[in-house]
């Protein structure tokens, strides 16, 4: 206290003295405010309860939660990238990123980092057809299609990626009503794609040749994790009121194709549903729809690139294979083979062990029935 206050005190009467300290001697005595207790808590047992109490968070934790809780949902991001790629740890990988999706702890700013991590599931596109695996490539891609945090081009890249981990697995189903469906939408967006040039041949084999480098695994600055601190650190949670700094996502360059390598790997997705189709060949009721397929696609092979021809040839080569072994008795059941014949060699057949007379006489069978009236 400086001196001035000690002297002005000093001056001060005694009466005026008295009437300060009766007025805060009135004043309610410095406690701390009582908190209500949860009905769940008081019907606990003694020691469930002591646990309760330690889980009640403070203002000041409930504060610092909203202030870092997203770098925690950026953090998990990236170690789901650098999982979910492998095809053992794929499935529990998804469903964490499904579930962070789904809960909508997904942010605008977080976009890139989801984009990176499903780009990392499909880096090897077989894995999408590994029976243990398709129902849950369906279910994330499915999912991302309808998140709204994407751009246009993302969603387009996304849309390719859905061709191989949605429409692919659609084909792998014994229901012949939505194998068929499947095709149609197959044909139509081959329909929809344009000539292909020497550019879109360029810009395919540029990104084949990016392919084994992405995903670029994004990287956070160098700031402590808020977990890492220790409790003893902030033991009044005074760190929730001061401004913290936040981590920053580093992305090494643009992880989007551009549009021709988008129509690109489109053409890629197409061609490899089409070798889908080729193990569907087992079922009886899918061959004539994969033959017909093929054939449409043989009439539009000018939309796909120079170095996409060969793929189309083998497929076409393919069809011409199994219609031939099912002609020479190689196809399966006789209903099957007579059903792949056409009407004239079935009548060449029938005529082939028609009777004829020996005589060289007019008759039904050579029976000489109408030699008396021909005379």
């Amino acid at each position: 206290m400086c001196a001035v206050d000690g002297d002005r005190l000093r001056r001060t009467p005694r009466s005026v003295t008295y009437a300060m300290s009766a007025l805060f001697s009135s004043l309610p005595p410095e406690t701390a405010p009582k908190r209500v207790q949860d009905p769940a808590e008081a019907t606990a047992p003694p020691n469930k309860r002591a646990k309760l109490e330690c889980a009640q968070p403070h203002n000041s934790s409930v504060t610092e939660a909203q202030l870092v809780g997203r770098d925690h949902v950026a953090a998990a991001l990236i170690k789901i990238t650098t999982h979910i790629s492998s095809g053992r740890k794929f499935t529990k990988a998804s469903e964490l990123l499904r579930k962070l999706i789904i809960d909508q702890n997904i942010g605008q700013e977080h976009s890139k980092l989801v984009f990176e991590a499903l780009k990392a599931s499909l880096r090897d596109t077989k894995n999408t057809e590994d029976p243990q695996l398709r129902r849950e490539y369906t279910k994330l891609f499915t999912l991302a299609s309808k998140a709204e945090i994407f751009t246009p081009r993302e969603l387009s890249q996304l849309d390719v990626y859905g061709t191989w981990a949605v429409i692919r697995n659609r084909l792998h189903t014994d229901d012949s009503f939505e194998f068929n469906k499947t095709l149609k939408g197959i044909k139509e967006s081959i329909l929809h794609l344009p000539d292909a040039t020497d550019e879109d041949e360029q810009a395919l084999q540029a990104v084949k040749a990016r392919l084994p480098e992405e995903p670029q695994l994004p990287e956070l600055d160098d700031v402590e994790s808020e977990e890492a601190e220790a409790p003893e650190a902030d033991p009044f949670g005074l760190n929730a009121l001061v401004p913290q700094k936040k981590r920053k996502i580093k992305l090494a360059k643009p992880s989007t194709w551009s549009k021709e390598e988008i129509t690109g790997m489109k053409r890629e997705a197409l061609l490899d549903c089409f070798d889908t189709m080729k193990a569907c060949y087992g079922h009886a009721w899918a061959r004539t729809s994969v033959d017909l397929a093929i054939e449409d696609l043989v009439q539009q092979r000018g939309r796909f690139c120079s170095s996409q021809q060969p793929r189309i040839d083998e497929l076409m080569q393919f069809v011409k294979q199994q219609r031939l072994r099912r002609k020479q008795g190689f196809g399966g059941s006789a209903k099957q083979l007579q059903r792949d014949t056409t009407a004239f060699e079935n009548a060449r057949k029938e005529w082939g062990r028609a009777t004829i007379s020996a005589r060289g006489k007019v008759g039904a069978g050579g029976d000489h029935q109408a030699e008396t009236w021909l005379g």
